[in-house]
């Protein structure tokens, strides 16, 4: 068989097999332009759309939670048109601003001790710069704090610092120090103490930290050796 014979059969296939599966073909047709016109909606218009309408929201919402109105920042405030930042959070959950508005609200709920409610909105958020990631962190350590889970409170804290790295979340190796030595975990609390004092000692804590690693070396019994 010659490539024009070849050409000529494959044809014929072809067209056989769209004759006995037309509407078959035609219903996975009519799927995938449904399918990509949908997708064109979703990611061109309506999602755009949606980030606009969040941006808005949320702007009105800032000024509360910046002056710690809280009620209103989560209840919000129908006489003024003020969605709460819990709303906002599940309305526009898929939006930069409605991932935000957990933020906003975990923070919020943080404030009001309500703990628990504080690490679900959290949970559902996550910074990744140097500055948001390592402080939502300490924001959850502070939760499990509240809730009496101390050690957990206290990796929190940990992971923290160590995110950032930097001056600004130095006082989180405090913290852990403080939440390790709480529950008696010295060796731990001991590695936060002297990175403090090593990397630094600038800082108000790291120039508290010396006396803290004599004190817990003396309690693991360092000093008598």
């Amino acid at each position: 068989m010659n490539i024009k014979e070849s050409i000529a059969s494959a044809q014929t296939t072809i067209k056989n097999y769209y004759q006995l599966n037309t509407k078959r073909i035609q219903t996975i047709g009519l799927a995938l332009i449904l399918i990509v016109g949908g997708a064109i909606y979703w990611f061109q218009f309506y999602v755009p759309s949606q980030e606009k309408e969040a941006e808005v929201k949320f702007a009105k919402l800032w000024h509360y939670f910046k002056t710690d109105s809280l009620d209103v920042v989560l209840k919000g405030d129908k006489a003024n048109k003020i969605m709460s930042a819990v709303e906002l959070s599940s309305k526009y959950s898929f939006t930069k601003k409605g991932k935000e508005a957990h933020l906003m609200a975990g923070l919020s709920f943080l404030k009001k001790g309500e703990y628990q409610k504080a690490l679900d909105h959290l949970d559902n958020f996550s910074g990744g710069d140097a500055i948001l990631g390592p402080s939502t962190i300490a924001a959850k350590a502070a939760c499990y704090s509240g809730l009496g889970k101390l050690d957990k409170a206290a990796d929190l804290y940990e992971k923290a610092a160590k995110l950032g790295d930097n001056e600004y979340t130095s006082s989180y190796y405090q913290k852990a120090a403080v939440h390790y030595e709480l529950v008696k975990d010295y060796s731990s609390a001991l590695s936060c103490y002297e990175t403090l004092d090593s990397k630094f000692g600038a800082t108000r804590e790291g120039q508290e930290a010396e006396k803290y690693i004599y004190r817990l070396k003396g309690l693991m019994g360092e000093l008598n050796k």
